[in-house]
């Protein structure tokens, strides 16, 4: 019995042990913490995006290049907004009473009980104005976003802009990751084009996420279970790029009334160091509440300046190409430095095509490039196809293709942009199909040999054989990253591999030698520069549209190189009258910090090219008149 009694009496002890616990919790809940009190009040719990800083991007002299600006959206309940006096939104918002109707009918059903866009991207002139009438209103709150803001108003081709995410971005961003550090939602802003779209994943950086209580009147009633579950956004990383912005800047201003392109590199990393379209536009016309406004400007343009020529137009090289033409057939021992042929002012093995502007003579390599001598280079492309060391024309042609795409023509380069063109070499297989199966050679597609007929270049492809020839044989693939960096972590350098083509380092040197001839007294004689060695190579590109276009390939100085260029002006003519000197001022400027002749960079600026395309003439002396009129170009 007595065991039963102590049995009892230890579960009637647990059973009011128990009971005091209760008690005691009920005690803590409803006296002493309001915690479930605000839940129990609370009929919803919304969640805030809180947008993250986007990454800064600088130039390579660490300057400020893009920065952020805040950006306002008005965002409204449909279920919950109240607007006593919709004069307010008409004055400070420029909406009117039927607009705001409008959009509040818009949502139904589920849609509003969920935060909706009245107004996005207001500056912050607007929200100053509106703000202090916010207190007026029940249902509406203002979003805080970045947008960009330039302190350079140039570059917007290599930039890019952001602008409201579609459907296309969001499956885009999906291939490229898993999207778990920021979902996008509606109205968020992503990187269109450009720098920033091809680095969106290292700009963005990492949404944060605030949960907010509300009442059934909507009211906020502070943070859930003291923020405990909130999450704090992540500032997107800082790049560093290759630009220099005096140069881009200075590239745009002489590329003014004009259409074409510049691309400088440093050869010795690839790095980029100007990257100019043009006709182009200040990047910060597509921000701000302005953005669709100019954009359907822009797009409605007839000179089309959001065309991104340096990457995706797609121009025959002209003479240019002649260097690399002569360094295939030197490494593959088709010619030397001193083989010679002959010029009579065309090349009539095949009835004269192509002419030459004027009879040159015996002709060799050095004084072949000086003059840009067409008969020179199609008896050296004739030659080349028509080597016995090779079995047929199918293994002689594969043999000068193989050199071409090692030189990066004809393929991507992999420059760090989206949509870039992979220019134009036509392989074997397409000759066949054009003429029949091995029915063709040199005399049929003779246009080759001068940068003329299926050949097709973009301008950072000319840029970057600049490059290649400046380092004697190599270069790293011309990009724009040159490193990153987390908050106020360390810099960290971007890699990129080193690719060499076939070739010894006294073919480059044959080839540098005359090309400082073109410059000192060749058809490249407005790229002078003094005392800076300027080795460089003229085009001029035949047109069937109108006017030829004006091309040059330049680096500088020629020994220990520090710029390599490339520049092209539709429908200008000569490229030794107009692409040169614009080479030359932007060498000068990079080299030297600043231009010598400002009259001479002045009319350059101010030249045009009119509607017609007719090239306005810039002032040309009597000597590089003459030099070349008796060019090949």
């Amino acid at each position: 019995m007595n065991k039963n009694l102590n049995r009892g009496m230890i579960m009637l002890a647990s059973f009011g042990a128990i009971m005091l616990l209760y008690i005691v919790r009920l005690l803590y809940l409803q006296v002493l913490s309001d915690k479930y009190a605000i839940q129990a009040n609370a009929v919803d719990m919304e969640r805030v995006e809180l947008y993250p800083s986007r990454g800064i991007i600088y130039d390579r002299k660490d300057r400020l290049y893009v920065k952020n600006s805040p950006i306002f959206d008005v965002m409204f309940l449909p279920n919950q907004i109240k607007i006593p006096d919709t004069t307010i939104l008409e004055k400070y918002l420029g909406l009117s009473r039927e607009k705001v109707r409008t959009e509040i009918k818009r949502y139904e059903g589920l849609k509003r009980y969920h935060w909706q866009p009245l107004m996005t991207k207001l500056d912050k002139e607007q929200w100053g104005r509106f703000s202090e009438h916010m207190w007026k209103f029940e249902g509406i709150k203002v979003v805080t976003r970045p947008i960009r803001e330039y302190n350079y108003p140039a570059g917007a081709h290599m930039l890019g802009y952001l602008a409201k995410i579609d459907s296309s971005d969001i499956k885009r961003q999906i291939k490229e990751d898993d999207l778990e550090d920021y979902p996008y939602s509606g109205e968020d802003l992503v990187g269109k084009l450009g720098v920033e779209a091809f680095y969106e994943k290292k700009l963005r950086g990492k949404k944060g996420t605030k949960i907010i209580l509300r009442d059934n009147f909507n009211r906020p009633m502070g943070p859930f279970n003291n923020g405990e579950f909130d999450e704090l956004p992540v500032s997107g990383m800082d790049i560093k790029l290759g630009i220099d912005a005096d140069l881009q800047v200075l590239g745009e201003q002489l590329m003014q009334g004009k259409r074409g392109s510049i691309v400088a590199i440093e050869p010795e990393t690839g790095e980029i160091l100007a990257f100019v379209s043009a006709p182009n536009y200040d990047p910060s016309l597509l921000t701000g509440s302005n953005y669709g406004a100019n954009y359907l400007k822009l797009s409605a343009d007839p000179e089309l300046p959001l065309i991104n020529r340096p990457l995706t137009a797609q121009y025959p090289p002209g003479s240019i190409f002649k260097i690399m033409q002569a360094l295939a057939a030197m490494n593959e021992g088709v010619i030397d430095e001193n083989t010679q042929f002959g010029c009579g002012g065309a090349w009539f093995r095949n009835k004269g095509k192509p002419a030459c502007h004027g009879a040159h003579g015996g002709v060799n390599l050095n004084y072949g490039i000086r003059q840009s001598c067409n008969s020179y280079f199609a008896e050296v492309y004739y030659s080349y196809l028509n080597d016995k060391r090779f079995v047929d024309i199918h293994a002689a042609y594969q043999s000068w293709y193989e050199h071409m795409i090692a030189f990066g023509l004809g393929r991507k380069l992999g420059v760090d942009l989206p949509d870039e063109k992979p220019g134009n070499v036509p392989t074997k297989e397409y000759y066949d199909r054009q003429y029949g199966a091995k029915q063709w050679g040199a005399l049929r597609i003779y246009s080759n040999s001068i940068g003329q007929g299926e050949i097709l270049l973009t301008p950072l492809q000319m840029a970057n054989c600049a490059a290649m020839i400046a380092n004697r044989g190599w270069y790293y693939p011309p990009h724009f990253l040159v490193s990153e960096k987390q908050g106020v972590g360390p810099w960290l350098p971007a890699k990129y591999n080193k690719i060499q083509p076939k070739g010894n380092a006294s073919q480059y040197a044959s080839v540098v030698d005359a090309m400082e001839q073109v410059v000192l007294a060749g058809t490249g004689t407005r790229a002078r520069i003094d005392s800076i060695s300027v080795c460089g190579k003229t085009g001029t590109v035949e047109n069937k549209a109108g006017e030829d276009h004006a091309v040059f390939m330049a680096f500088a100085p020629k020994d220990h190189p520090k710029i390599a260029i490339a520049a092209i002006v539709e429908n200008a003519g000569f490229g030794g009258t107009w692409s040169a000197p614009i080479c030359a001022f932007m060498i000068e400027q990079y080299l030297k910090g600043k231009i010598k002749d400002q009259v001479k960079l002045k009319a350059m600026c101010d030249a045009r090219i009119d509607p017609l395309h007719r090239p306005v003439p810039v002032p040309v002396s009597a000597e590089e008149a003459a030099a070349a009129e008796i060019g090949g170009e």
